[in-house]
């Protein structure tokens, strides 16, 4: 009979307590809406509220939320309030699923000091409800409808290209104007003089020679060497022969290849080596020679020079038969 006393005594102490420790913390849960679109953020709120000497272990950011995604997650610092404790939890709650689903309930554990051992307590489950972004349409998400190639407009690349084009011809414009400006010429090209004939080239530059007084001066291999250099580029401009480059041997070779006259030939032979001779074995001519050498290059030019022949003009009647004419019409009018 005393032991059942006794044990009704350790009871009726045992659900004490247990009364006494629910009353030192609680928990208060709750969510911004209960129905969402698809992809909507909830904003889920945890509140616990306790006293001071209770010690409480609360979830985190990978707490189970079950068919919820945590997008975001906040504990805020605690604050007091009516002597108790209050800490708060912030979850930011997505899910990409339609239909009914609930925010599972969180165990949030706790110790009342002196005791060493935890004990739990939970949240109430929420019901959310997730509605698709098109009313019409029932169930889940659809699969992705394969992707649409739309027709190609060759009017726009048309477009483009002739806009590349226009583009590409004011930057070559701008090119032109800018090199022709810098190097001060004419935008629009000019009717340029014909050239000069070979024949009048040379013979001007033999006069220039000798207005240089070189032989006056006693510069007899200059003289030579200009007066030979004369005669070469001639043969250059009138045949078409790099005599420049050349020997007088090769030079002499060429000439008879191209079929020039025999004449033409040896008189060139002859003054290619009286140059020679002035330019390579230091020779001094006499004054009559350098008149002859001289005479020499104008002979060689003189004989070959291209001259153009113009047609000769129709001769006009003869006047006086042109008044016969009128006499003999009006003889057959009479």
């Amino acid at each position: 009979m005393q032991k059942f006393y006794y044990r009704c005594f350790v009871l009726i102490i045992f659900f004490t307590a247990c009364v006494f420790a629910q009353g030192r913390i609680s928990v208060e849960s709750g969510v911004d809406r209960s129905t969402v679109l698809i992809g909507d953020v909830i904003l889920y709120t945890i509140s616990i509220y306790h006293d001071p000497d209770v010690q409480i272990r609360k979830p985190g950011f990978a707490a189970n939320l079950d068919m919820f995604e945590v997008r975001d997650f906040r504990d805020i610092e605690p604050e007091k309030a009516d002597g108790q404790i209050v800490e708060k939890l912030e979850y930011k709650l997505s899910t990409f699923l339609v239909g009914e689903y609930d925010i599972p309930e969180l165990e949030i554990k706790y110790m009342v000091e002196p005791d060493s051992v935890y004990q739990s307590i939970k949240t109430e489950p929420i019901r959310i409800t997730v509605e698709s972004l098109n009313p019409d349409e029932a169930g889940d998400i659809r699969d992705i409808k394969p992707p649409i190639t739309p027709p190609r407009d060759y009017k726009e690349l048309i477009y483009y290209g002739l806009g590349a084009l226009l583009l590409a011809g004011l930057i070559f414009l701008g090119i032109y104007y800018y090199k022709k400006r810098k190097a001060g010429e004419s935008l629009l090209p000019r009717r340029q003089p014909p050239p000069r004939p070979a024949h009048e080239i040379a013979l001007d530059a033999l006069d220039a020679l000798e207005e240089k007084g070189l032989l006056a001066e006693g510069k007899i291999k200059q003289f030579y060497t200009e007066l030979s250099e004369i005669i070469r580029e001639y043969i250059n401009n009138r045949f078409y022969i790099f005599a420049m480059e050349m020997t007088t041997l090769q030079l002499l070779t060429i000439m008879r290849e191209e079929k020039l006259q025999k004449q033409d030939i040896e008189l060139m032979a002859e003054f290619l080596q009286a140059c020679d001779l002035v330019k390579f074995a230091k020779h001094i001519p006499s004054e009559q020679d350098h008149v002859n050498n001289v005479q020499s290059a104008r002979q060689f030019v003189d004989q070959t020079k291209l001259v153009f022949e113009q047609e000769a003009e129709p001769e006009l009647q003869d006047e006086t038969e042109a008044p016969q004419i009128e006499q003999v019409e009006t003889k057959e009018e009479n």
